[in-house]
């Protein structure tokens, strides 16, 4: 079991109370038990900090642990720049994961990726990307959302 508690402890520091920034929201509710980190803030403890990372990681325990790797975007999003903090951040994620849980669950990665008003060739070349986490054969998609949209619905 993911200890969501511990990791509001030990990473206080990062600790977030949503995922928005700007005037681009991703809603948390009817999550049940769940930690929303600051990508930027976790690697003050580490010595890779200058990696790009994400705006918000979401862990949730809910029978496996899903981890959500959150960017936000209120104009322009570079698809180069936006698959390096999702990788970088989905590495750091799996770290935390590791680190916080006692057995071997299933681990679900959701890559997202809310910007406000997409442009049709950003949002190809973005959601043709797959992001490979550590450990895993899979590839995982990039999924692109406008603001507002809540993470419960990502993953239903």
């Amino acid at each position: 079991m993911l200890d969501i508690d511990r990791i509001k402890s030990d990473l206080a520091h990062a600790l977030r109370r949503g995922c928005s920034e700007r005037s681009c929201t991703l809603t948390l509710q009817r999550l049940g038990k769940h930690v929303v980190l600051n990508g930027e803030k976790i690697l003050q403890d580490r010595q890779d900090r200058r990696s790009p990372m994400c705006d918000c990681i979401i862990f949730v325990t809910d029978g496996s642990i899903i981890v959500g790797i959150v960017e936000l975007k209120s104009k322009t999003a570079d698809p180069g720049q936006i698959e390096r903090k999702l990788t970088n951040s989905s590495r750091i994620a799996l770290d935390i994961v590791e680190r916080y849980t006692d057995s071997r669950m299933k681990i679900r990665f959701y890559h997202l990726v809310l910007c406000k008003r997409w442009r049709p060739i950003e949002y190809r070349a973005i959601t043709s990307k797959r992001i490979k986490v550590r450990g895993s054969e899979e590839r995982y998609s990039i999924i692109a959302r406008r603001c507002g949209i809540a993470f419960s619905t990502v993953i239903s």
